[in-house]
């Protein structure tokens, strides 16, 4: 994949609104949407026909429901964006179940990750860990010991061994020194050449753009190993855990951006008043990724490029050149995505809390510090173990008032 790429992540600040700005906005909710509105949106990307059809990604990413990655094919909608990362926590239950909770508007809510993945559209069941780290062993030093995550995980050696792993060299040179690579260190080039877009697809709509391209993550090792032996893996897991290492990094990029689309609808669909017209969607633009790093930016600096090429087989001859229609490709990709309305019925009764919304006049810095309390309280009530969340979350509002009152 060309690397001029990168460049579609940070093209979407052009988009991404400064709701601190706004003026007569609260400067109490300004201190939390600050830090958000200056990140980049990792969008993901479309996948058209010619490129899932080939090398055998659409049967074996079919096997084990990783089929979500090539079908997606959203708007974005920056704002909801915004409003999920600024407050969202991930935290446990007393059986150790994962649960997701943010704010939209004062509309506090709380989804399992059964219900999480039912709405994003992703698997839920099979193999679960996190980590950011390259080398294969991070993996059992990463795996939940018990609970209901738990898992068998396989060796490095049988996922070097599943993989076809061919060591090319073991040297690299790393900032200016000599390094000998490890077994479980394994480089993207290493992959047989098929793999290679197993790997492409893979990281554009999971882990995202930019980074250390030519190092195959651990985890991500581990979602071709479960692709080629056919075993389950639990992405709702990844993705709530990346979405929670992302909301602790100040500098790293807001992860799946089409994906929250999905949620954002399913919320407009439980919560139609908070529909207001704040939430601007931002259209695609279909473009062609084999492109030299020199290419033009777009005239239209309000849409956000996003597109897998189906052309990669070309790009590794050097060709910048794209085939196939992208209306063609987009209608196919919608074909077997049931509508809203079926799919929202289909899903089960969400656990939330609704709380009455005041008018606009009563949305005093006061008020909003109280009912932000109440909801801070509530949680800690409710779940009693906490992952570094709403109690730093506190404190940081509390602090903001002593500054103001001062």
């Amino acid at each position: 994949m060309p690397r001029a790429t990168v460049g579609d992540t940070t093209r979407t600040k052009s988009y991404i609104p400064k709701v601190s700005e706004i003026p007569g906005f609260s400067p109490v909710l300004a201190q939390f949407y600050k830090p958000i509105e200056n990140r980049c949106i990792h969008e993901g990307r479309v996948v058209d026909q010619l490129y899932y059809k080939s090398n055998g990604i659409e049967r074996m990413f079919t096997n084990v429901c990783f089929n979500c990655l090539f079908e997606i094919n959203e708007p974005i909608v920056p704002r909801f964006i915004l409003d999920f990362y600024s407050q969202v926590k991930v935290q446990t239950d007393e059986h150790g179940y994962l649960l997701i909770s943010f704010m939209i508007q004062h509309e506090f809510i709380t989804l399992s990750l059964s219900q999480f993945s039912q709405i994003l559209r992703i698997p839920y069941n099979g193999q679960a860990v996190f980590t950011n780290e390259w080398d294969l062993a991070s993996l059992a030093y990463s795996q939940e010991t018990e609970g209901p995550y738990h898992t068998y995980l396989p060796t490095p050696d049988d996922i070097r061994r599943f993989l076809q792993i061919e060591r090319v060299d073991l040297n690299r040179t790393i900032k200016s020194q000599s390094v000998v690579l490890t077994p479980n260190q394994i480089l993207t080039k290493e992959l047989r050449q098929d793999m290679r877009r197993w790997e492409e697809l893979i990281r554009e709509n999971v882990f995202g753009l930019g980074g250390n391209q030519d190092h195959l993550s651990a985890c991500l090792a581990h979602m071709l190993y479960c692709i080629v032996a056919e075993e389950q893996y639990n992405l709702a897991y990844f993705f709530v855990k990346r979405i929670e290492c992302a909301r602790s990094n100040p500098t790293a990029n807001l992860p799946y951006g089409m994906f929250l689309t999905r949620l954002y609808r399913h919320i407009m669909e439980h919560y139609p008043h908070l529909d207001n017209g704040i939430y601007n969607v931002v259209d695609r633009v279909m473009c062609p990724l084999a492109l030299k790093q020199t290419r033009k930016p777009q005239s239209d600096r309000g849409k956000a490029c996003h597109s897998v090429s189906s052309t990669f087989a070309h790009h590794n001859r050097g060709s910048s050149s794209r085939q196939g229609d992208d209306d063609e490709d987009d209608g196919a990709s919608r074909a077997s995505t049931p509508s809203l309305t079926t799919y929202l019925n289909s899903l089960k009764p969400l656990d939330y809390q609704q709380y009455d919304i005041p008018t606009s006049s009563q949305q005093d810095d006061d008020l909003l510090f109280e009912r932000q309390t109440h909801l801070l309280n509530q949680t800690q009530q409710m779940h009693k173990e906490l992952r570094g969340g709403f109690k730093s979350f506190g404190k940081a509002l509390r602090g903001v008032f002593r500054k103001k009152k001062k």
